[in-house]
């Protein structure tokens, strides 16, 4: 296997094939390079600018009743790693605004200010490597062993102690050294290009990220190699190869992803609108205690008798903020289903499962979203128990929650209010999120062995 390796090693770095390929992922690469520099550097300006409008936020609550008043916004952060898996960062909610009182945890979207221009795709590495890769994969491997067949070198060198296992091995070995050499070239230029636009920190983490990456396209180039040199035995005709191997994918690549949204959409009704229907429930919410008789009165009429009907319309209001929150949550797990059936048949490409599996060890794409989506919640429950706990202390507050004008008017340092502050996905977690693409990536890697090696194994040579 060794001496195979070798020569085929040697052929590759010497092929014009391969100096075009290098060349091609060094373009994407590049680009992907100065994409991310401008793009990173445009999110510390909207985070600065963010973060600036939140603390003005934090600072005008001077009393207990303006703070509960308030409405915080809290803010998703990046990773510092969407170069490699931008996991839909521009498509999903990165902003939550929190209130002590009514309403309940609303998401929003802050940093894309055009929502058009979050319909094109964003040449992150996964990007490259799912299509880029891919394809250059084809090229190497379409005449893995008709190229052999066709000049009778095979013939040959299986006439000599040479298994037919460490043959297809020692090609296959081959090609996938030389594609990830010309990625881990490709992908050090991008870490060069973004490390001196200064908007890269070169750590301990991205170096976790930069392996788990390298890792996923390693396993992605492997099944396509596996596929690529299937089909050359099949074929035993290099031509014929090639034209199986563009189109199956075209079809593994682009058609079967392209479907996925539109089977998604006919198969689960969507939610609609989800800031109208808020609103609509926030409005049938009002009407609904308008209609029971329970709206606050003004604080001298109601100290006559206790706050008694402030009270009444405090715990009712503590009601409808938990039916709230599960119309809500139901709401998102309803959109949930469809995006996840659309996820369910993106899979069956093996880029997708490569992408996915990408996205969650590096704690990026859905499950980065809901871990920030429930932290929100959790974070709307500290400020919530953080004001209460200051109001009960005031001997001359009304103790009403969610009614600021019935709360404490006692002055409040800005600087106690709890601060948020997103805590990121543990490995374990990460690794779990991941366990259903990184499985049917080895299984469909498993099957395009199977493919290759029974395929081999039976070709005739003679």
């Amino acid at each position: 296997m060794r001496r195979i390796l070798r020569r085929q090693l040697y052929d590759n770095f010497h092929s014009l094939r391969f100096q075009l390929g290098l060349l091609a992922l060094l373009l994407f690469f590049s680009v992907n390079g100065f994409v991310y520099s401008w793009k990173m550097e445009q999110q510390r300006e909207e985070d600065a600018r963010i973060e600036a409008d939140v603390e003005r936020i934090y600072e005008s609550a001077t009393t207990v009743a303006e703070a509960a008043d308030r409405s915080f916004k809290v803010i998703s952060k990046p990773l510092g790693t969407e170069f490699m898996a931008e996991g839909g960062f521009n498509w999903f909610h990165d902003t939550v605004w929190v209130s002590a009182m009514w309403p309940p945890v609303r998401l929003d979207s802050m940093r894309t200010t055009n929502n058009w221009m979050r319909r094109f795709e964003l040449l992150d590495w996964t990007v490259i490597v799912r299509y880029v890769l891919s394809f250059l994969c084809i090229v190497l491997a379409y005449n893995a062993v008709s190229g052999e067949l066709e000049s009778g070198t095979l013939r040959l060198v299986l006439a000599n102690p040479v298994s037919r296992s460490a043959f297809l091995g020692g090609k296959l070995l081959a090609h996938l050294a030389t594609l990830q050499v010309a990625t881990v070239v490709g992908s050090l230029v991008s870490l060069l290009i973004l490390s001196l636009h200064g908007v890269l920190e070169l750590n301990g983490q991205l170096a976790q990220s930069y392996l788990l990456f390298l890792l996923g396209s390693g396993a992605y180039a492997t099944l396509f190699l596996l596929l690529g040199a299937g089909i050359s035995v099949l074929t035993r005709n290099s031509a014929s190869a090639l034209v199986f191997l563009v189109t199956a994918w075209t079809l593994i690549v682009v058609v079967i992803p392209q479907t996925a949204y539109l089977v998604a959409v006919r198969a689960v009704a969507p939610t609609g609108n989800m800031g109208r229907w808020f609103g609509e429930f926030q409005r049938e919410q009002q009407e609904a205690l308008i209609a029971e008789g329970l709206f606050p009165r003004l604080p001298e009429i109601a100290a006559t008798d206790g706050y008694n009907l402030e009270k009444r319309y405090a715990r009712r209001i503590e009601e409808l903020v938990e039916e709230g929150d599960r119309e809500i949550r139901g709401a998102y797990r309803r959109n949930q289903v469809q995006y996840d059936l659309a996820r369910a048949i993106h899979m069956i490409s093996p880029g997708y499962s490569f992408q996915y599996a990408v996205e969650a060890l590096l704690g990026a794409g859905v499950v980065r979203f809901q871990s920030f989506h429930e932290q929100g919640y959790r974070y709307r429950d500290e400020l919530r128990a953080f004001l209460r706990e200051k109001d009960a202390v005031d001997p001359e507050s009304p103790h009403v929650p969610f009614l600021a004008t019935f709360m404490s008017t006692a002055a409040l340092d800005a600087d106690e209010i709890p601060r948020f502050a997103q805590a990121e996905l543990a490995l374990e977690d990460r690794v779990a999120a991941g366990t259903t693409p990184i499985a049917i990536l080895i299984l469909e890697t498993g099957l395009a062995f199977l493919f290759a090696v029974v395929a081999f194994q039976r070709t005739e040579v003679g």
